[in-house]
């Protein structure tokens, strides 16, 4: 043997001390290098060309979780995996051994050895990545955790992609400007123009979509599986020397020598790195660069690679595929905002290089972490029933009872008539447009878990929870009933020692409490003398098992945000609220309204539920009246109104309560004026969801008053339409847009009298017609939002049908019989129609000369409190009477939805062919019979518009056939005889 076969051989010597060999394998390999092999190359270190090997011997890379094995032998030691087969000539034919080799002037046996280290690399990745864990399932005599393979487990979840702004034709907020409305000219396609185009996918197709990806979805929604999965795929194509998996599970049509080498890097794990920096380390030592060298060869994997390979082949941008997991993991926003700018700094200029980043949606969206333009946006999709659970659920099962498919087929068959019973129970309480329980595939593993330990499915979140952190901390099965009995008290007070630490960290606000430390842990820990003697068996078992805590480089965090969050409720309920309900509602109310205490709250209410039900129906009345200003006294009677929708035995009289105590505030001028839009549009949700107590269901769901919801506006001879021209600067001045020169108008346009309703017709409403009439609808969407939100994606024809409908209603239906309105069709032959442009802009001011909004001129500076537009922040429909009225009680007539009117444009979207001298004298002005190429006036503005678009003046135009989602309606009731 040679001076270089000695490293092969040190290395083997290492493994046998360790224990990861036995002699036999030890006296087995040195005989191979004796029999003529050699180790030699541009990297260096213990490692033995796999080609050198005589048939049957092995090589085995050794690291602290197992080994790897290469050649026909079997893997070695605990955790170990097995690779099949030699797979250096397969690597070395890689793009990314010859480039590297290439620069580093390597000979022939410097590749063959680099092909090697690359194979030990790619394996160990591969053994990281092929599975999936169920952890805390009680199985007598095994493990508490089952692993279910990637390559059968995974299913594909569906995404939607956003183009970056420079691929969809510029700032996409720009195209919200004062002239648009979805149905004009320039949007006609139907694309939505907030976002840019947008399409769906499989999220196993993505890697089509460009080199710069950011995969953005919800806690528990698959982000990192998808990682995983894209990984493994790589790993194992590369190692077998084969297209496949990587072309059928990823959509990748290259040839098996250009594929990619996959990095998954951990960004929480980088901004750690960087924060234990010395104050004076070199610059380097900062960049992401070198953080994933030190991390994946000084502190991860077992094998040798260069100490330059990362650095080069990421400095070159070619050949590899970074999977940059968790940017929101990095708890500090500061610090986020910094690992932000490490990534655009290793990506800047290397227009070839791959990245794909994860985060999720509510971190992407603040200010210091979305990435530059060029990043395209993949939205992660809630799960689809049959396209994702059934088949999640089916192949689960399949992995835990391979040989007996009568039990897998009766236990999946047994779980999935679990969920779909929870999630119809779950409609039935909120209503049909509810969003679905089990929507990410955390909840489908919690499912999982509890399923096969309680052979039942809990009704609650708070329950679940519940049961999966209790399987999670129990420890393993098949000791003797006096360890059991031992082991069970250990676990309880693991559960107390978890969610004291919980309630801890939480306690630290959004941009510290996701993450610790170990010695702030134990010092947390530390101030309850019961935990001290457990503290180190209790890091132990996290270290180890996973347990519901994580430790990564030293840093602990719990499995997933929301167990943190049930065991923050969990102890408000049991200590805080030990000692009296006063103290625990005293501490929530200083938390009303802050984001990071919404879960914990709901979850509060949710574990009261499930051990005492009466407790908790005092806690939720309390809850609903609670708060010190008008943001806090919405935002509890939002939070009371959502945990009585999502329990089930909560009961009639309570939610009643909540929804009585939303309307009290909802009619109450300041809770309106002084409470945030998003806090008003979320209580008006749970309102709907409730019963909405304003709207009568006997009654087609019409406003429940002698009037149905209609205002009687005064004939006004002196109105004038639209904007003069003295006006105009100070119009636009105010409204912060331009007036147009269709806006502009110095004649008197007088009105009759007439009667406008309250309200734009809601879903509920439009959802009667559709019922009683059969009638067609365009788009099924436009019965999915909650009821008493107004109806949207109808066109101007069916708006037109409804009126018509109700028109027959009033008429006829003896519901209506006795109501002031009925007796206006019936005796005085008055109709239900569209609003004129006339009618709806004498009704939008509100009784005020020359308003520049339906309140007045004050601008609202923008942030939404006055109607729901883009400022709102609400970024859709909100439920109708969310927003003050104005001087005639009317509501919405600004923000929200464009509304349909029944005066004509014309066909030139650029010049209407009516002039409003034309209101009073042109009787074409309003031709119901006019053909779809004209178009009709919309009126109003909408939530996904600029504050300008909510002027009283502003006219807008859409072809009659068309259907958006900012489009709706309200009616009046025209054409009096005689005064009312």
């Amino acid at each position: 043997m040679s001076d270089n076969d000695q490293p092969a051989i040190d290395g083997l010597r290492q493994a046998l001390a360790a224990g990861f060999i036995d002699a036999a394998t030890f006296e087995a390999a040195v005989g191979a290098i004796a029999a003529g092999a050699s180790a030699a190359g541009c990297g260096g270190g213990p490692s033995l060309p796999a080609e050198s090997l005589a048939p049957g011997a092995r090589q085995a890379a050794v690291g602290r979780d197992g080994a790897v094995a290469q050649g026909t032998g079997d893997a070695l030691g605990a955790g170990a995996v097995k690779i099949g087969g030699d797979h250096s000539g397969t690597i070395i034919q890689t793009q990314i051994v010859s480039n590297y080799c290439g620069a580093a002037g390597s000979d022939a046996a410097g590749k063959r050895l680099l092909a090697s280290q690359v194979g030990a690399y790619l394996a160990w990745l591969q053994e990281r990545t092929q599975s999936i864990e169920l952890r805390g399932i009680e199985r007598s005599g095994a493990s508490p955790v089952v692993a279910l393979p990637l390559d059968t487990a995974y299913v594909p979840l569906r995404a939607r992609s956003l183009r970056p702004p420079d691929e969809s034709g510029g700032d996409a907020r720009m195209r919200q400007s004062r002239r648009h409305v979805a149905g004009e000219v320039d949007d006609e396609s139907g694309g939505d123009p907030s976002t840019g185009d947008a399409s769906d996918l499989a999220l196993s197709e993505v890697l089509a979509l460009g080199n710069r990806l950011a995969i953005i979805g919800g806690p528990g929604c698959g982000k990192t599986t998808v990682l995983l999965h894209i990984a493994w795929a790589l790993a194992s194509s590369l190692l077998a020397g084969e297209a496949e998996p990587a072309r059928s599970r990823l959509g990748l049509r290259l040839a098996p020598a250009d594929l990619l080498l996959p990095i998954f890097v951990p960004l929480a794990s980088f901004a750690r790195h960087r924060r234990h920096l010395p104050a004076g380390a070199p610059a380097r030592e900062r960049t992401l660069a070198h953080f994933i060298s030190h991390h994946l060869i000084s502190r991860e994997a077992p094998f040798e690679l260069p100490d330059d390979f990362f650095v080069r082949l990421l400095n070159e941008g070619n050949n590899v595929l970074l999977l940059l997991d968790g940017l929101d993991e990095v708890a500090n926003e500061g610090e986020r905002a910094e690992v932000r700018q490490s990534v655009e700094n290793l990506v800047g200029g290397r227009r070839a290089m791959r990245v794909i980043v994860t985060c999720r949606t509510i971190a992407w969206r603040s200010g210091g972490t979305a990435l530059g333009g060029d990043f395209r946006q993949i939205d992660v999709q809630p799960l689809d029933h049959d396209e994702h659970v059934v088949p999640m659920v089916r192949q689960a099962y399949a992995c835990i009872h391979p040989q007996d498919s009568v039990r897998r087929n009766e236990r999946s068959a047994d779980l999935l008539a679990g969920i779909v019973r929870l999630e119809a129970d779950r409609r039935r309480r909120l209503g049909e447009g509810a969003p679905r329980l089990v929507d990410s595939p955390l909840l489908v593993r919690l499912l999982l878990i509890v399923h096969l330990n309680n052979r039942t499915l809990p009704e609650q979140r708070a329950d679940l929870f519940d049961k999966a952190i209790n399987a999670l901390l129990q420890v393993d099965y098949g000791h003797d009933e006096t360890d059991k009995r031992e082991l069970s008290l250990d676990w309880m007070l693991y559960r107390d020692m978890a969610q004291h630490l919980a309630f801890h960290m939480h306690q630290q606000g959004a941009d510290q409490g996701r993450e610790i430390e170990e010695p702030a842990l134990r010092a947390i820990l530390r101030g309850e003398a019961e935990f001290l003697p457990r503290i180190d068996d209790f890091l132990r078992q996290a270290r180890q098992r996973g347990s519901v805590l994580e430790e990564r480089d030293g840093a602990y965090r719990f499995l997933h945000l929301a167990l943190q969050e049930f065991l923050v409720a969990r102890y408000l309920s049991e200590v805080i609220g030990r000692e009296s309900r006063e103290r625990m509602l005293d501490f929530v109310a200083g938390r009303l309204t802050d984001p990071w205490w919404r879960e914990p709250i709901l979850l509060l209410a949710g574990h009261q539920a499930t051990h005492a039900a009466r407790s908790a129906r005092e806690l939720l009345r309390a809850l609903a009246v609670a708060g010190d200003d008008a943001d806090a006294r919405i935002a509890a009677a939002e939070l009371a109104a959502t945990a009585a929708s999502e329990w089930r035995e909560s009961g009639e009289p309570l939610r009643a309560d909540c929804a009585r105590r939303i309307v009290t505030l909802l009619d109450d001028a300041d809770a309106l004026a002084g409470a945030r839009a998003v806090l008003r549009a979320r209580a008006g949700d749970r309102l709907s969801q409730l019963g909405d107590p304003r709207f009568d269901p006997q009654r087609f769901f019409l406003p429940a008053d002698e009037m149905l919801g209609f205002v009687r506006i005064a004939a006004d001879p002196d109105f004038v339409i639209g904007t003069s021209s003295a006006d105009r600067e100070r119009v636009a001045r105010i409204a912060g847009g331009e007036v147009y020169d269709d806006e502009i108008n110095e004649l008197p346009t007088p009105t009759r009298e007439f009667h406008i309703a309250r309200y734009a017709v809601t879903v509920a409403q439009f959802r009667a017609f559709v019922a009683a009439t059969g009638h067609a609808i365009g788009d099924a969407d436009a019965l999915a939002d909650p009821d008493s939100r107004p109806v949207r994606l109808v066109s101007w024809h069916e708006a037109l049908a409804w009126c018509d409908w109700l028109n027959g209603m009033l008429a006829t239906s003896p519901a209506l019989a006795g109501s002031r309105v009925a007796a206006l069709v019936r005796e005085q032959g008055w109709r239900v129609a569209l609003p004129s442009e006339l009618e709806w802009e004498k009704a939008a001011r509100g009784g005020l000369r020359g308003a520049v909004f339906p309140w007045g001129d004050d601008a609202d500076d923008g942030d939404g409190r006055r109607a729901n537009h883009e400022g709102s922040a609400i970024g859709d429909t909100s439920v109708v009477g969310c927003f003050a009225a104005n001087g005639f009680g009317l509501y919405d007539m600004a923000g929200n939805v464009w509304e349909w009117t029944r005066s004509l444009w014309g066909t030139d979207p650029g010049m209407p062919d009516f002039a409003y001298a034309d209101l009073v004298d042109e009787p074409g002005r309003e031709d119901l019979r006019a053909g779809d190429e004209v178009l009709r006036v919309v009126r109003g503005g909408s939530w996904g518009n600029l504050r300008d678009g909510a002027c009283c003046g502003l006219r807008r135009r859409g072809p009659p056939d068309f259907r958006n989602d900012r489009i709706g309606f309200r009616v009046v009731l025209r054409f009096s005889p005689v005064p009312l």
